[in-house]
């Protein structure tokens, strides 16, 4: 399985590579749901639409890039099975994913309460399958960032902060692997990008050449 670090001071660094894992192309016709792709990718392809996974459009497109974080009333295979009847090139899908060490589905389930689950990366690789996709690229890496501004954007989350900081000091690990950069307090994400297409025979058929 491949592996990288990266320092971030936000997790937007994640969608600079995830660019350069996705490959666009000029004529490509995008389509990003839920990675917040759209900015990073618009200058490298035709066009890019942003979608939400009940109301998909049509397509065809060659490239889509989804997010596969779970809501309560979501079923991520029917949700690629959709995605993929839509793609004529290649679908990556990046997310966040569990670690070996201590629950970090955790930590990302009390901050983000819409996360009812962190899956690990072979289950990702797996759901694919399930969807009668194929899957041809991956890449594994982690992310370091300060854990103050992800706090914030979730209103705080007290109980979180304690815990990473208990860690510090010897306490049950989060799986986030905190540490003290200067007097900051630091942890860790990993991430995981799978690039996958259609089974040949199930493919949406290739979109019309670009006018």
């Amino acid at each position: 399985m491949p592996q990288a670090s990266a320092h971030a001071s936000d997790a937007t660094c994640h969608l600079r590579r995830l660019v350069d894992f996705a490959e666009p192309r000029p004529d490509d016709t995008c389509l990003d749901l839920g990675c917040g792709a759209s900015d990073v990718l618009g200058p490298w392809v035709h066009r890019v639409t942003s979608a939400d996974a009940a109301s998909l459009p049509e397509g065809p497109f060659t490239l889509i890039t989804a997010s596969l974080t779970p809501t309560l009333d979501a079923d991520p295979v029917d949700l690629l099975r959709r995605l993929l009847g839509v793609c004529a090139g290649r679908l990556v899908i990046a997310d966040v994913v569990r670690t070996r060490a201590g629950d970090s589905g955790r930590v990302e389930r009390v901050r983000d309460p819409a996360r009812t689950t962190t899956r690990s990366f072979d289950e990702l690789v797996d759901l694919v399958r399930q969807a009668g996709g194929a899957t041809r690229r991956l890449d594994v890496f982690t992310i370091e960032r300060p854990v103050e501004p992800w706090l914030a954007k979730a209103g705080g989350c007290e109980d979180l902060r304690a815990e990473l900081t208990a860690e510090l000091d010897g306490g049950p690990k989060t799986g986030a692997r905190p540490r003290l950069i200067g007097r900051e307090l630091w942890f860790t994400q990993s991430w995981a990008y799978v690039a996958a297409e259609p089974i040949s025979g199930e493919r949406a058929e290739a979109a019309p050449p670009r006018r």
